[in-house]
């Protein structure tokens, strides 16, 4: 077997915050094949059974539904920020995101989300759409669910998706989708709405991939669910 190889492809895979149970023969296969790096069915199973070594405990007790959510879990972030991240740190981990090329599995299986773009689109999720109408502590919000995607996306759960229909304005879109997820900070509780897009010409098979467009609380203004 090609031990540089396999501890690759499992290094890569374990950036991208996946489950261990969306792990399998046929994700291995098709994200090596991806790199540009070809696998044997042997080392494939090597790496899929070392994922699942790796998680012993958890695979014990591992039940299907545990995947199965109704409502995303509640992330308690009252002490998670001493201080609340700069909008120079915020622009600086976005363009990070997109220059590794980082992916973040959500709790619905099958849905993934990565940060992409260029400097329009990065600068859209920074600063958010509703930016200028938001107030000071609204943005301070704001900039800790961006520095915090990754915790933010992987309890994130599957709403809804929508068509584009303003193809003068984004004739490279061909959907939106959207997730929910939860925050505590204090006694306050805010829900979450993840906007993301998928271009044209992208296939649907799963697992797939939607790209991030913006960060949102859902209020009466903002809510699109």
């Amino acid at each position: 077997m090609n031990t540089v190889n396999i501890e690759k492809i499992k290094q890569e895979i374990n950036k991208l915050y996946i489950p261990y149970w969306e792990r399998t023969f046929d994700f291995v296969k098709n994200f090596a094949k991806e790199k540009n790096i070809i696998l044997t069915e042997e080392e494939i199973n090597y790496i899929v059974d070392s994922f699942k070594e790796e998680h012993e405990d958890l695979l014990f007790e591992f039940n299907e539904d545990v995947v199965l959510f109704k409502e995303p879990p509640v992330l308690d972030w009252t002490d998670k920020f001493e201080k609340t991240p700069t909008l120079q740190e915020v622009r600086a981990y976005i363009k990070k995101l997109v220059d590794e090329c980082t992916k973040f599995a959500t709790l619905s299986p099958d849905w993934f989300i990565d940060v992409r773009g260029n400097r329009e689109k990065r600068k859209h999720i920074v600063n958010s759409s509703k930016r200028r109408i938001m107030s000071r502590v609204e943005v301070q919000r704001h900039n800790k669910y961006i520095m915090s995607l990754d915790e933010l996306v992987n309890n994130s759960l599957y709403l809804n998706s929508e068509t584009n229909r303003k193809i003068d304005k984004k004739p490279d879109i061909e959907k939106y989708h959207y997730f929910e997820s939860k925050v505590k900070i204090g006694l306050k509780e805010y829900k979450i709405i993840l906007h993301t897009e998928q271009y044209i010409g992208e296939k649907e098979n799963k697992p797939q991939t939607v790209h991030l467009y913006d960060v949102l609380e859902v209020n009466k203004k903002t809510s699109r669910t």
